[in-house]
């Protein structure tokens, strides 16, 4: 099967940690992560970088299901690999929308184990 689309690579991990100001200090003081500008979301968390790639920190209580924890991938035609995903009968578990503080074009959808995947990718 020949994609409309290609993967760019990872752009971002989401971690979920109960105590914000610990987590901070591990990734920030510990292993000396750069910390990054974060949006006004409505949930506490901090964002790092790890290179060409984003560590976010999400405060939450982790609940078995659903998790918010994803795996996110930077696609270059956001439109295309939206339908062709959702051609091959994969279901858009949110979005699509786009992020206020960038522009990015994201949805998420679920491998076939469960676990979220976010796709990312630049305006439409």
């Amino acid at each position: 099967m020949s994609n409309a689309f290609t993967i760019g690579g990872l752009h971002h991990v989401t971690l979920v940690v109960g105590d914000l100001e610990a987590a901070r200090a591990f990734y920030g003081n510990i292993l000396g992560l750069r910390t990054l500008d974060r949006p006004n979301y409505e949930f506490e968390g901090a964002w790092f970088t790890l290179g060409t790639i984003e560590l976010h920190l999400l405060l939450a209580e982790e609940h078995l299901a659903p998790s918010r924890r994803h795996l996110a991938i930077e696609v270059d035609n956001f439109d295309a690999c939206i339908a062709s995903i959702r051609s091959a009968g994969v279901g858009i578990a949110g979005g699509p929308g786009v992020r206020p503080h960038n522009q990015r074009s994201f949805a998420f959808c679920k491998d076939p184990a469960g676990n979220l995947i976010e796709l990312s990718g630049p305006p439409s």
